[in-house]
């Protein structure tokens, strides 16, 4: 058996051989690393709360996992008004997982456990709610519950279970291996996602001009520690300009509603246009500063 390929059971997981050719059915594929991912304690317990998710929406896993251009659990917020009562609104989020199709099995497996530990234990916001913030927005995001922090440490404790010698090998999951313990180190973690380099004093400035520079004691100008693929930058800046991009969708459609409170305004008062208005004004007010 070469350093490419890794023998558990009888069954192989190749880091030369893309996952989604280990056959030539995509079910087949998926169930290959499900069935790998679950002979680890960490991996076990992402599939049963994964599965119950997807039981939630009345799916099964191999309706909401898929392989696509990059690795990405995305989440679809869909919000509902009536044209007739823009007041009454309801909202419904559902989330699917996409694991990169160019990636080897090996690395689709460590993919496939970090993007169900957000679509497990990543909180659902929602955007139109006043509590919608942007600290809280960049705390979420990088180190809450199924942010990329929890997220990164659960793909270095399947690693550890299913292949502790390359633990060590690994150079990301390295970095957060504490000297004193020998184990994964949620500081450590952390410290290396808030690390922005050369960011750093433009970010800062930005936090300070918003009065939210306090709320992250960990951000530093030490070298780059993780950067978002999406946003192809440090983590809690790709939120920052996320935040952004969310705030201003949301704004947009905020003032259609209210224009239609106004042309409709039957049966609704002049105080509850007004409640909408300032809901508005309090939270968009702030858009073209940030």
């Amino acid at each position: 058996m070469g350093a490419t390929e890794f023998l558990d059971g009888g069954s192989r997981l190749s880091q030369k051989t893309r996952w989604v050719q280990f056959s030539s059915s995509e079910h087949l594929n998926l169930k290959h690393l499900l069935i790998y991912l679950s002979k680890s304690q960490t991996g076990r317990e992402l599939i049963r709360n994964a599965n119950k998710k997807a039981k939630s929406y009345g799916l099964t896993l191999y309706d909401v996992i898929k392989p696509g251009a990059g690795s990405i659990t995305d989440t679809t917020l869909i919000r509902k008004f009536s044209q007739h009562d823009p007041n009454k609104i309801s909202y419904e989020s559902r989330s699917k997982v996409y694991i990169n199709n160019q990636l080897n099995q090996y690395d689709a497996l460590l993919d496939l456990a970090h993007e169900l530990t957000h679509f497990v234990h990543r909180k659902t916001f929602n955007p139109y709610n006043t509590k919608f913030t942007l600290p809280k927005f960049i705390e979420s995001t990088v180190e809450g519950e199924g942010g990329e922090v929890h997220a990164f440490m659960t793909e270095c404790r399947v690693l550890n279970e299913l292949f502790p010698k390359r633990l060590q090998e690994r150079y990301n999951c390295k970095k957060i291996i504490s000297t004193d313990t020998g184990k994964i180190s949620k500081k450590l973690a952390v410290e290396k996602f808030y690390s922005v380099g050369s960011y750093y004093a433009n970010f800062k400035h930005k936090l300070d001009l918003h009065g939210i520079g306090e709320s992250f004691p960990y951000i530093s100008k030490n070298e780059i520690g993780f950067v978002s693929s999406a946003y192809g930058m440090p983590y809690p800046i790709a939120a920052y300009h996320e935040f952004k991009s969310v705030l201003s969708k949301v704004c947009e459609n905020d003032k259609r509603r209210i224009s239609y409170m106004k042309v409709g305004n039957r049966g609704r008062t002049i105080a509850s246009i007004s409640k909408a208005k300032k809901d508005y004004l309090d939270k968009c007010s702030s858009v073209e500063t940030l």
